[in-house]
């Protein structure tokens, strides 16, 4: 069971790897395109569909980042079907993923078709045996009727009620947290905390691939807490490195100026290396810090004016810029003054400072004999 939970995991992260990129661009084309035009006193962009100039080259525009973001489970079943099962996968994984869609089944439906369409075919590839002539028709004919047709059936037929309703439910009750002020508060620190814990691992993804299930869905305060928890570990790290120097060897001085610019781009896996330093006293302290960070962010009232951006830079995309900035600033400090409960300091540093306070030491008291 630990063996297939482990591969399990791998396949999941696959999935989503391939799918970052093509998140993250349609999300940034959708945001640039909302933010040029509120400079122009725009919200939306469809009475201009049928209009001609600027402001119809820019519906157009983002009409191509909303189509980048509803690939995604597409792309998120396809690509967990060709890690389990390789190429011949791809077809029963990409079209699970167009039937969760069309189906309402959304994210989780995307997880199980994939996961179905990538087993099917391995089981397929290895129990279908035909020799002969006709064997060249097993990888290009029956192969893809075969799982085509039962990842099919399971998503169209046999999950397609259960699923819908399923996740129906699930948005609806994460669309009535979010717009509920102690609710949303809740929903921060629970985000947060999952951002916090893991830092990229499959906790980590399980919280920002919610947040864009609901962004898809047209909820998108919950992608709020999300960028900005996932900004704070390597900004907290980084910041303790310069406002700190002398607690951190070279290497992790160094470490910590990169750190700093992925806080700010918001790449959480920043932090890993310093997180790894006591696994056991900093965790809890990126988990406290996130959940920290985004209930400040909910507390002060950030709200929804546009498909949120990623990053501190993503301010600018929130109702309230200064609540999500102060959220941010609260987890790194916080981070920081975490960092006080480790020692980031190599052995050779510390034996080359213990020598040099001994020589001060001892030289303190010759001065002061001869005195």
């Amino acid at each position: 069971m630990k063996k297939w939970l482990s591969e399990a995991k791998t396949h999941l992260m696959t999935g989503i790897s391939y799918l970052l990129p093509v998140i993250i661009a349609g999300s940034l084309i959708v945001a640039v395109c909302k933010i040029i035009g509120l400079t122009m006193g725009v919200t939306d962009f469809g009475p201009y569909k049928d209009e001609s100039g600027f402001l119809h080259i820019l519906y157009l525009v983002e009409n191509v980042g909303w189509s980048g973001i509803g690939l995604l489970t597409i792309v998120l079943s396809g690509f967990i079907a060709y890690s389990i099962a390789d190429k011949p996968a791809l077809a029963a994984g990409l079209i699970g993923g167009v039937l969760a869609q069309q189906t309402n089944a959304g994210f989780l439906g995307a997880l199980i078709s994939g996961f179905f369409a990538g087993y099917i075919t391995l089981w397929v590839r290895n129990k279908v045996k035909i020799t002969g002539p006709a064997a060249g028709s097993v990888p290009l004919i029956i192969l893809p009727l075969i799982t085509v047709g039962l990842t099919g059936v399971l998503m169209a037929v046999v999950l397609r009620g259960p699923l819908s309703a399923i996740n129906t439910y699930l948005v609806n009750w994460l669309q009535y947290m979010s717009q509920s002020g102690t609710n949303a508060i809740v929903l921060a620190i629970i985000l947060g905390a999952m951002i916090g814990f893991d830092l990229g691992g499959p906790v980590n993804k399980a919280a920002w691939m919610a947040g864009n299930a609901l962004f898809l869905s047209g909820v998108y305060l919950p992608n709020i807490f999300i960028n900005i928890a996932i900004c704070i570990p390597p900004l907290g790290y980084g910041l303790a490195t310069l406002l700190m120097r002398a607690r951190f060897s070279k290497t992790f001085r160094e470490a910590g100026k990169g750190s700093v610019i992925m806080g700010v781009i918001g790449i959480t896996e920043g932090a890993i290396p310093f997180t790894l330093r006591n696994p056991a006293k900093l965790i809890p302290v990126n988990m406290f810090a996130c959940a920290a960070g985004a209930a400040v962010t909910a507390l002060l009232g950030a709200h929804v004016i546009m498909p949120p951006i990623g990053g501190l830079y993503g301010a600018i995309s929130v109702g309230t810029p200064l609540a999500y900035l102060a959220g941010g600033i609260v987890g790194a400090l916080l981070i920081a003054g975490g960092t006080m409960l480790v020692n980031f300091k190599d052995e050779e540093e510390q034996k080359a400072a213990s020598k040099d306070a001994s020589v001060k030491k001892n030289g303190e008291e010759i001065e002061l004999v001869f005195d």
